[in-house]
């Protein structure tokens, strides 16, 4: 295993544990101190965790918001098992919304279905252009470079347009109030979308539930189906309603 992919899973079982010991990340990885401390020393540059007598701890700014290129990179594997779970949730020759996520942009790149699919999301639009069982409308407006989505106002108007089969969307954080976003604008196209959406399907991580953003874009009650992946603790559980199923992907990663 290279250090960049011990480096993300370093992150989630600091989510998971608040701190590590050095012995712990030899064993978790079968490496050598000398490896173990390198480890280390190159996660406390990501300012996610401050050292310790014999290891790591949570720093107190684990509830960044980190941009899209940071989270690109942060629990691929799990990212990889929820967007194939992503994909078998659209249907052929749907209408759907696919929200700026970096899973949701790996749902793009692997989307091999004849669909019409809504984003504002620039990436996306680059990876369903390649595919042309798939029309793709990008919603226009200026342009985030930090988060990579556009917005405009002249988009809200469009989306209350369309009735969507299905929209897939993200979160920055999800916290007792419902489903928050880093960027106001961004939070503003969700709310239009769950309005429009005949199914709503939540795509995070459980690591979002200790992250803190400023804008809602959607409550608990407007999602029907969450996919996730680690099974819900019960305070988490009890944030959602009767109404929503919830998919976790933990026993196969």
């Amino acid at each position: 295993m290279y250090q960049e992919e011990r480096i993300q899973q370093i992150q989630q079982l600091l989510e998971e544990r608040k701190r590590l010991s050095k012995k712990e990340i030899m064993e978790a990885f079968d490496i050598s101190s000398d490896t173990a401390r390198r480890d280390i020393l190159e996660f406390l540059k990501t300012g996610n965790a401050v050292r310790t007598h014999g290891g790591i701890m949570l720093s107190e700014d684990s509830s960044k918001i980190f941009n899209f290129g940071e989270r690109a990179g942060i629990l691929k594997p799990e990212k990889e098992q929820m967007a194939e779970r992503v994909l078998e949730e659209i249907a052929e020759d749907s209408t759907l919304f696919l929200d700026v996520s970096t899973t949701l942009l790996l749902t793009a790149q692997k989307l091999n279905k004849k669909c019409t699919v809504y984003t504002h999301s620039l990436d996306n639009a680059f990876a369903l252009g390649m595919n042309p069982k798939i029309k793709v409308h990008l919603l226009g407006g200026e342009f985030n470079h930090e988060d990579r989505f556009f917005f405009s106002v002249r988009s809200l108007e469009e989306i209350d347009a369309i009735k969507f089969d299905i929209c897939f969307i993200g979160a920055a954080s999800l916290e007792e109030e419902g489903i928050f976003f880093k960027e106001v604008n961004n939070a503003l196209i969700k709310q239009k979308v769950v309005k429009q959406c005949r199914q709503v399907v939540l795509v995070a991580e459980n690591q979002k539930f200790s992250k803190e953003a400023q804008y809602k874009g959607a409550n608990y009650q407007d999602v029907d189906c969450f996919i996730t992946d680690k099974v819900l603790t019960s305070k988490q559980q009890a944030y959602f309603g009767d109404q929503t199923e919830i998919i976790f992907e933990e026993e196969t990663l």
